[in-house]
């Protein structure tokens, strides 16, 4: 019996100094969330669609604020390359709030993104929040669904 008991009152220290599945998940997509977040708010402002689709896979979707929905990477690309018009934008930024693993290749972040853009005189901020579903593929993480609210 003391062997038992031994076993037992041992086993939650094993567990604990067990790495979690979502804290592998986690540590394995943040180097590339951080790296699309990072060229997100450089390539939004030089208008690089190259560098904002590059995260999203193939049949990657987007949602925009207003419930509007693109497929796949390549439209993802031709909306971030649509003319601005006279619309400048001038810096953007994103603050990740939160992360969290759904499975051992699927993490959940969420946050809010935001732009400063000038039209003519007149210069102001836009903000809004997002979820973004990343995608583990092979050894990349990859952007699955993208909603911005």
């Amino acid at each position: 019996m003391k062997r038992h008991i031994t076993l037992l009152a041992a086993a939650p220290l094993m567990i604990a100094a067990a790495p979690s599945w979502q804290h592998r998940a986690l540590t394995s997509a943040a180097p590339f969330i951080d790296k699309a977040n990072d060229e997100w708010t450089r390539a939004i402002v030089s208008g690089d669609a190259d560098v904002m689709s590059a995260p999203y896979e193939t049949n990657g979707i987007f949602v925009g604020p207003d419930g509007s929905e693109i497929r796949g990477k390549d439209a993802v690309r031709a909306m971030y390359a649509k003319p601005r018009g006279a619309v400048k934008v001038l810096k953007a930024s994103i603050h990740s709030d939160g992360r969290a693993a759904g499975d051992p290749d699927d993490v959940y972040e969420w946050g809010t993104a935001s732009i400063t853009v000038q039209s003519g005189e007149k210069v102001r901020e836009r903000s809004g929040r997002y979820l973004t579903v990343w995608h583990r593929d092979g050894g990349k993480w990859l952007i699955s669904h993208n909603i911005a609210f």
